[in-house]
């Protein structure tokens, strides 16, 4: 097939791309069909039509997200109602093993499975199939369908879009978005891979006592430190410099992400968030973690009240409406690394020693994007979230303290993270998408920072 024939044909048909794109996602996504489908290949040239053409990122995403649960969803039906006959049709008549691959992948990894295999080629559309025929229960598939389906679609969309908008559009990304990006994703990483060193190689629970006290000391005394530190003129003209230099990052493509990430980490979702891990908790009738968790996120928000007040440190006066606490430490440093740093120390004993890396991967990743967004959206200082990195750090290591004083009952990890992902899409669909456009104004910059200013 001629891609860049059909690049030029796209281009040509502007409004058909969103067709093209939700058709090819959903026929790439379709058992039998999507094992011949070049899909990958089609869905970059038709992204990159889409970014040539100025198509906004938004439709373009929702065409792939409702086409791949779409094929998905008919694979894992067709399993579910016709596993016995799916073994005698052509090609899987004559090529059994790819069955066989992916009932030994879902087998492995569970319900896990069934987001990796979107990423992994070979697998992508055999397991829905897969799925069905081992009679998973619908209503888990559905729901894990869609969730990894918001991955998806940026994942094998955005390259293709930011390509044909590179080469197409004034306003593409640059190389300082790229390595701002890069850099907190890396961030993330290379912490959660400390802490898994930590974890698989340090065996004493007397030295991992040791370790934990020193750090809750360590983190606490720098955390005071850097709030006396940020009065020195020289630290002043970092942070402002900072400021000025993630202020030049604004981005139309990169604002609504950054937006709607740090509304979840607001009072509201995050209570919502608390509560109903609370719930999950409380029906394994596990009160010791159910009692480490209410006291870990309540005296995480009383110190964070108390410090911002006591320090009492103005916030950046570069966007419009700026939130009505202090600056420092960042209240949603703080949060999201005392939720999913509280969570990983309940949850890792009962996760599968194969996949706890991955699991801590994932926080470290989410913490870092959190904590970024503040920074992104100019509402904190460089050191407002170096000193909510800290704070969050100590009162972790603190928890760990108890933990390892007094062990816990095993906790079942999966309506934990059912409930934190409840609490997420609640989060999006009440709080952080009907107001985006409402917070966009909001956070809009008071003056055009050019981008090749330092």
């Amino acid at each position: 097939m001629d891609f860049a024939a059909l690049e030029l044909w796209l281009n040509a048909h502007a409004e058909l791309i969103i067709v093209v794109i939700a058709l090819t996602s959903f026929v790439e996504s379709l058992a039998l069909v999507g094992i011949v489908v070049p899909g990958i290949a089609l869905l970059f040239a038709a992204g990159s039509a889409a970014g040539s053409t100025e198509i906004p990122l938004l439709w373009v995403l929702s065409a792939a997200f409702l086409g791949s649960v779409a094929g998905d969803g008919l694979s894992f039906l067709l399993g579910y109602h016709y596993h016995e006959w799916i073994r005698r049709v052509p090609p899987f008549k004559t090529h059994p093993q790819w069955i066989s691959r992916g009932e030994d992948f879902f087998h492995k990894y569970g319900m896990m499975g069934i987001v990796l295999g979107r990423f992994v080629g070979p697998l992508r559309p055999v397991m829905p199939l897969v799925a069905g025929a081992l009679q998973m229960r619908p209503v888990y598939f559905f729901t894990i369908n869609i969730l990894s389906a918001l991955a998806w679609a940026p994942f094998y969309l955005m390259p293709g879009y930011l390509v044909g908008a590179s080469l197409n559009n004034d306003n593409a990304l640059s190389g300082r978005h790229v390595v701002f990006l890069l850099s907190l994703l890396f961030s993330g990483w290379i912490i959660a891979q400390l802490l898994w060193w930590a974890h698989q190689n340090i065996y004493l629970r007397r030295n991992k006592l040791q370790l934990a006290l020193t750090v809750a000391l360590l983190g606490g005394s720098l955390f005071v430190l850097l709030s006396q530190l940020m009065q020195f003129p020289p630290l002043i003209l970092i942070n402002q410099q900072f400021a000025l230099w993630a202020l030049s990052l604004r981005h139309p493509w990169l604002d609504p992400f950054f937006i709607g990430l740090t509304q979840l980490g607001y009072f509201a979702p995050m209570t919502v968030w608390a509560v109903l891990v609370a719930i999950a908790l409380g029906l394994q009738r596990n009160y010791y973690c159910l009692a480490l968790w209410s006291v870990s996120v309540t005296i995480s928000g009383l110190a964070l009240r108390g410090f911002k007040e006591t320090f009492a440190w103005e916030r950046p006066q570069l966007i419009q409406q700026l939130p009505e606490s202090y600056a420092y430490p960042s209240g949603h440093t703080v949060s999201i690394l005392v939720f999913f740093g509280s969570l990983a120390i309940l949850l890792l004993p009962g996760i599968p020693s194969r996949r706890q890396k991955a699991f801590l991967s994932g926080i470290g990743i989410t913490v870092a994007l959190m904590a970024g967004s503040r920074l992104y959206l100019t509402v904190h200082w460089l050191t407002d979230i170096l000193g909510g990195l800290l704070l969050g750090g100590a009162l972790l290591a603190v928890l760990y303290t108890m933990v390892l004083k007094k062990p816990f009952r095993i906790v079942k990890p999966k309506p934990v993270i059912a409930a934190s992902i409840i609490a997420w899409v609640i989060g999006l669909g009440y709080w952080a998408l009907p107001h985006l456009h409402a917070q966009e104004k909001a956070y809009a910059p008071i003056h055009k920072i050019n981008a090749n200013q330092p």
